[in-house]
């Protein structure tokens, strides 16, 4: 199958015949390509193929193809093994193209069939079909199973070794492998399977010539290649696409298989088709323009097929690894070729269809390397590591099997510029050869004879029916066990010279000498065997008679026993039903306890949250009368302090004048007003602790010098020592318990009433430790500073508050008081009244004591003072 290649403009090509070099020997075969063709998905489609013989079809450039815009219009023809049409059913298509490959499958061949296309071209229809018109794949598995039904070994008797071969196990390790399956869960497992797919028995034909010596076993594995990673589609666990990524190696035969794959026995076309299933639904399946349901991925469904031959009696298998037939049979459903300026694919999309275009084109590759290397003397290397399609596979290009391929086609114009490319494609395929595969009769290879499972069978019949009455009348063929071979050949001798006649029938009379040799042989020692098992059964049957006289004794006492016991049962049993019927009472009396204990708990917390929320309310309506009473006594406190300061400047205004009169009359004695010792008593019974005292008159604290003074001495040099006063000494607080009075290192003595004393307190005066506060007994804190106020003066301040402890360990301060201590000095007031009174204060200076706490100068008290010097 070659393309004309011509420079000249023709409407119509016939492709030139195939090369000598390219047709194949008798131990190769060529990879036998076949054209399907899809229906016309509309009534307005214009078609591009057409079909022109059962094997050959015409395609023919239409207007919007590349090649003709290339003015490259060449209609062309392609030769395939066999071309279906539109119309053709999926039975046939199996018959001719998957039917030869089954055959192979139970035959010990090897096989590999793929379907190659455009997007959108059948090739899933093809290989699954639908539940009403199954395709390729179903249609295999049912015939498999159909055909060695009768003949399948017990599961577990062959299990993979994970190395792409199998192990042999007897019959007793298979039962236990098959009791521990037993005991697994299977309730959650869901059917996965479509029971649509299973054809019904009279529409499946069997496959003939199977050998009946032989056990078989079916083991399917399901993989996808996507992205050029190869995933496992039937590995246990949750249905996701997040799925390991499996690594090709080689096996000890040379055979590239998946490791780590899972592989299933099956036992039905059910099973098999629930495990096609479970992995459809993990097959990478998206939406493009040009399909709805596009695969991106190759998927590939092996069915492996274990034979190996029965041992001589014919019942269990040989336990030798050397005598297992492995046949494989890889159906492969390839991804879609498609063009990105149609599908308009972006992100993941594009990213995918490169990389099955890239795959594909690996493919094409490799065969024309191959073919290039069976046609010529250059033997050049085949990339077949490039994708793991092509590794996978190796191994049927490069060894034995058949190759099938079907490619599939959608005669629409606009699939034109696709369709050519996977034409050429098949052309080039179609002339790369594979080896023919070998089969070899293991059996006949170590002396054992056919018909041997026969044999047996009818063995075990007669066996038993022999205790039947009618097993006089048992008729049994044993012609079938004891055969000498076939019958003797039709010969016809004539002439004289057929001398190649007279040695076939000699070699088939010494055929059949040997034969009967060997069944004589074989009956002889049948004999002796049977005879030594009649006399091993007759001393067996006097020891089982004697035994099974003991043995009624031992019943007839078991039986008795057995009757005391289950007296005692019943009793127990009616026993155990009063008990239980005590307890059911107990315990719904105790559930309806509960029921009340809980409802009367409720009921405590309901009244403990009423309680809680009258005491929050009395709270907040108390704590508003107790803020109105302090509110109260600061504004009579503050009244009190308004009318205290105009009783002293009323006062000091009196004793100004008084000592004006006094000083005029000449005396020298000034006596105090009973009203200023008023004063001074009132002033100390108004002080409160934690309140901020207002300063006393210096008047009041300065004593009296009983030394008079002159008229020249100074103001500075008459003045006192300021001294306190014990009666009126500061505290801070109530009590003077658990404070904490943090003050600097150097303190400014103030030696008055003014100076902070709280006592049996904790000095700081440096916090170091999270201790110095957050201990059980000091719930006040005391912060002590220092300056001097814009006149220069002493000013202390205190900032009080409540140590409260916190969640993680600690303590915060949380300040709620500020008090502010203010010392003048001794010479503040006479400097003031000096600089403020002039004169007069000047002149009258000698005649009373300067007591230094003057109140200010007002204009009444001025007008006073001049009208006692003018008298």
């Amino acid at each position: 199958m070659k393309s004309a290649k011509s420079k000249q403009r023709l409407n119509e090509m016939r492709t030139p015949a195939r090369s000598k070099q390219n047709l194949y020997t008798g131990d190769r075969d060529p990879v036998h390509v076949y054209c399907r063709l899809r229906p016309m998905q509309k009534d307005t489609d214009i078609a591009c193929m057409k079909i022109i013989s059962p094997t050959t079809v015409l395609l023919t450039p239409p207007s919007s193809s590349i090649n003709y815009r290339n003015e490259n219009v060449k209609t062309m023809e392609y030769t395939f093994k066999e071309v279906f049409p539109p119309e053709t059913s999926q039975q046939e298509v199996f018959d001719k193209v998957a039917l030869p490959i089954v055959e192979g499958l139970i035959k010990g061949k090897n096989g590999l069939l793929f379907t190659y296309g455009v997007t959108g071209s059948g090739k899933t229809f093809t290989m699954t079909g639908e539940p009403q018109n199954c395709g390729i794949l179903p249609r295999a598995l049912n015939i498999i199973f159909k055909t060695i039904n009768d003949f399948q070994a017990h599961k577990y008797v062959f299990k993979p070794d994970k190395m792409n071969m199998f192990d042999i196990q007897t019959e007793a390790e298979a039962m236990l492998e098959r009791q521990q399956e037993l005991h697994k869960l299977k309730s959650n497992r869901k059917n996965n399977s479509n029971p649509d797919l299973a054809m019904s028995s009279t529409d499946i034909t069997k496959v003939e010539g199977i050998n009946e010596d032989n056990q078989y076993a079916v083991f399917v594995t399901y993989v996808e290649i996507y992205n050029n990673s190869v995933f496992d589609l039937l590995e246990d666990g949750p249905i996701s696409k997040n799925l390991p990524v499996k690594l090709i190696r080689e096996d000890a035969a040379h055979n590239m298989y998946v490791h780590g794959v899972t592989e299933i026995e099956i036992k039905s076309a059910e099973e098999a088709f629930e495990a096609f299933y479970l992995g459809l639904k993990r097959k990478r399946m998206a939406h493009t323009t040009l399909n709805a349901e596009s695969s991106r991925s190759h998927s590939v469904f092996t069915i492996r097929l274990v034979q190996a031959p029965v041992d001589e009696i014919g019942e269990a298998v040989i336990q030798n690894k050397k005598f297992l037939s492995i046949s494989q049979l890889s159906l492969v459903d390839l991804a879609g070729s498609e063009r990105t300026n149609r599908t308009k694919n972006t992100g993941q999309r594009l990213r995918e269809a490169g990389n099955i275009n890239k795959s594909l084109m690996t493919l094409r590759t490799c065969l024309e390397i191959l073919r290039e290397n069976q046609t010529g003397d250059m033997k050049s290397m085949v990339p077949y590591r490039e994708s793991k399609i092509t590794h996978l596979f190796k191994n049927f290009f490069e060894g034995e099997g058949q190759v099938r391929m079907i490619v599939c086609a959608n005669p629409r114009a606009e699939d034109y510029d696709e369709t050519l490319q996977v034409m050429r494609f098949a052309e080039m395929a179609s002339e790369v050869e594979v080896t023919k595969p070998q089969i070899h009769n293991v059996a006949a290879s170590i002396g054992l004879m056919s018909g041997r499972r026969k044999a047996n069978r009818l063995f075990t019949t007669a066996r038993d029916n022999i205790i039947r009455p009618e097993a006089k009348d048992l008729e049994l063929d044993l012609g079938l066990v004891y055969s000498l071979g076939p019958d003797f050949p039709s010969l016809e001798l004539n002439s004289s010279q057929a001398s190649h006649i007279i040695k076939e029938l000699m070699a088939h009379l010494e055929m059949r000498l040997s034969r009967r040799e060997a069944l004589k042989r074989s009956k002889a020692l049948k004999d002796e065997r049977l005879r030594s098992a009649l006399l091993e059964m007759e001393k067996d049957s006097l020891e089982v008679r004697s035994e099974n006289a003991s043995l009624r004794g031992q019943l007839a006492a078991a039986e008795r026993r057995v009757r005391a016991l289950e007296e005692r049962l019943t009793a127990t049993e009616n026993a155990s039903l009063t008990h239980q019927r005590k307890l059911a009472e107990l315990t719904e009396y105790s559930s309806s306890l509960k029921r009340e204990l809980q409802e009367k708990e409720l009921l405590l917390n309901q009244n403990k949250l009423e309680k809680e929320k009258q005491k929050k309310i009395l709270e907040r309506k108390y704590n508003h009368k107790i803020a109105a009473e302090h509110e109260k006594a600061k504004e009579i406190h503050t009244e009190k302090e308004r009318l205290k300061n105009a009783i002293e400047e009323k006062e000091n205004r009196l004793r100004i004048i008084a000592e004006a009169l006094h000083l005029d009359r000449g005396d020298n004695d000034i006596v105090i007003p009973k009203s200023m010792g008023d004063v001074a008593a009132q002033t100390g019974r108004d002080f409160t602790p934690g309140s901020t005292p207002r300063a006393l008159p210096a008047h009041l604290l300065t004593p009296f010098s009983s030394v008079p003074q002159t008229r020249d001495t100074p103001a500075s040099s008459r003045r006192g020592v300021a001294v306190a006063n014990p009666r009126h000494k500061r505290s801070l607080s109530a009590d003077g318990r658990g404070w904490v009075e943090h003050a600097p290192n150097k303190l400014v003595p103030m030696g008055t009433v003014m100076k902070p004393n709280i006592s049996h307190s904790k000095v700081v005066n440096k916090l170091k430790s999270v201790k110095d506060i957050a201990n059980s007994k000091t719930s006040k804190y005391c912060l002590i500073s220092q300056e001097q106020d814009t006149d220069g003066e002493l000013e202390t301040k205190l900032y009080k508050g409540d140590i409260v402890p916190t969640c993680g360990g600690g303590a915060q301060v949380i300040f709620n008081d500020v008090e502010m201590l203010k010392q003048f000095s001794p010479n503040r007031d006479s400097q003031t009244r000096i600089s403020g009174t002039g004169t007069s204060c000047a002149r009258h200076s000698g005649k009373r004591r300067d007591t230094g706490c003057s109140p200010p100068q007002t204009p009444s008290n001025t007008s006073k003072k001049q009208r006692v010097d003018d008298d």
